[in-house]
C-alpha cells in the first residue's frame, strides 16, 4: 500500500497557506476528520443532515465507479483535515452522463482558495476521464449546491455553470392529527424483511428512471442504502399488489442528527410509486402511514426533500400533508462539450 506521502497531490491552483497539503483518500483513518468538515460545512449552510462517521464509512467503502483512493481528495494544514472533496458519475435517463462533484471546506478555511483549488482539480480529472469514455448520450458536469452556501455559488458561476434545478427541503412542523387514507383497492402494506430488500430496491429505481436526473441502481449502491447504519426495516412502508411491489415510503430516525440539533425529528424519504400505480393517492396513503411510525418512534416532527420540477406532483403531495419549505439548494451544470 501506498504510504500517506506517496499519496499526496500537486494541486496546481492550491492557495499559499503554510501547512496546507493535499492528498487523497488513505484509508478509514481518515474517516473521523472528513466526517468532522462535512458536519461543520453543512451546519454553517443551514443543513439538519448529519453525517456520522458510519455513515461516511458506509458511503466511501461501497463505490460505484471510482475507487475513494483516486476520487476523493483531502486537504490538511498541518497534518489536520480541513476540507474534502469527491467526484463520481450516473447516467440520466435521457442518456446523458452526468459527472459529478462535491466539496466541503470546513468554515474557518472558506474564503482562502482551497475550495477553489479542489474544485478546478476535480473538473479537470472529470473532464479527462469523460473525453476517454466518450459517452454517447451527450455529458455535462454536475453539483449540487446549498443556497446558503453563497461562497461556494459565486465559485461555480465564475467557472461556467449554469442553476438548471431547485430543490426543496420541507418539514412538517408537528406529527398531530396525520391522515391516514386507505389504501386503493388490491393493495396491501407487507412487513418488509431484509431478504425482501432487493424487490424493494428494484422498484425504487424503476419508479426514479422517470425523473430527470440519473439513478444508480448497481449492486454497490444497493449496498450504500442497505447498510446505511440508520436504515431500519421497521420504518420502512411498502405497498404491494400481489407479488409486486407498487411504492413505498422509507421512514427513518437518526438519532445522532437529533441530538445534533435539539429535536426529535424522522425522514419520510425517499417516496416512490411505479407507473402503473401512479394518479391512485398511493403515495399520499403511504405517506400518512411511515409519517405514523415515525411518529410511534417518539417523533415530534418530520423532513424530507423534494425536486421542485418534480413531473408528479410531488410538492403538492407534501403541502397536503402539511409539509412546509424551510431552504432550498440548487443543481449546476456546465455542458461538456463533445
Amino acid at each position: 500500500m501506498d504510504t500517506i506521502e506517496e499519496r499526496r497531490v500537486e494541486v496546481p491552483d492550491g492557495p499559499p497557506i503554510d501547512g496546507l497539503r493535499f492528498r487523497y483518500y488513505t484509508g478509514e483513518d481518515d474517516i473521523p476528520g472528513m466526517a468532522e468538515v462535512i458536519r461543520a460545512a453543512n451546519a454553517a449552510n443551514g443543513e439538519s443532515e448529519y453525517v456520522s462517521d458510519d455513515y461516511l464509512r458506509s458511503q466511501v467503502t461501497s463505490y460505484s465507479h471510482y475507487p475513494p483512493q483516486e476520487a476523493r481528495l483531502i486537504a490538511l494544514v498541518d497534518g489536520r483535515i480541513v476540507a474534502c472533496s469527491e467526484y463520481e458519475h450516473a447516467d440520466t435517463t435521457a442518456g446523458r452522463r452526468e459527472y459529478r462533484s462535491f466539496g466541503h471546506v470546513h468554515p474557518r478555511w472558506r474564503r482562502r482558495g482551497i475550495g477553489t483549488a479542489m474544485s478546478a482539480w476535480n473538473e479537470g480529472r472529470l473532464l479527462d476521464i469523460a473525453a476517454r469514455q466518450q459517452h454517447p448520450g451527450g455529458a455535462a458536469l454536475t453539483t449540487w449546491i446549498e443556497e446558503a452556501d453563497v461562497g461556494a455559488t459565486v465559485l461555480v458561476e465564475a467557472r461556467g455553470y449554469d442553476r438548471t434545478r431547485i430543490g426543496f427541503h420541507m418539514v412538517r412542523p408537528d406529527l398531530d392529527a396525520i391522515d391516514v387514507p386507505p389504501l386503493p383497492n388490491g393493495l396491501e402494506v407487507r412487513r418488509v424483511a431484509r431478504d425482501h430488500l432487493p424487490r424493494v430496491w428494484d422498484a425504487m429505481i424503476a419508479a426514479f428512471r422517470d425523473h430527470h436526473r440519473g439513478h444508480d441502481g448497481s449492486e454497490a449502491a444497493f449496498h450504500r442504502w442497505s447498510s446505511d447504519p440508520v436504515f431500519d426495516t421497521n420504518l420502512l412502508v411498502v405497498a404491494f399488489d400481489g407479488e409486486e411491489v407498487a411504492g413505498g415510503v422509507q421512514g427513518w430516525v437518526d438519532p445522532e442528527e437529533n441530538e445534533a440539533n435539539g429535536y426529535q425529528r424522522g425522514w419520510a424519504d425517499p417516496v416512490f410509486t411505479r407507473r402503473p400505480w401512479r394518479r391512485r393517492g398511493l403515495a399520499y396513503a403511504l405517506l400518512g402511514r411511515a409519517l405514523a411510525l415515525v411518529r410511534d418512534r417518539g417523533m415530534t416532527s418530520a423532513q424530507l426533500g423534494v425536486d421542485s420540477q418534480n413531473p408528479f406532483q410531488a410538492l403538492t403531495l407534501y403541502e397536503r400533508h402539511r409539509f412546509r419549505t424551510v431552504r432550498t439548494g440548487a443543481e449546476w451544470t456546465r455542458e461538456i462539450d463533445s
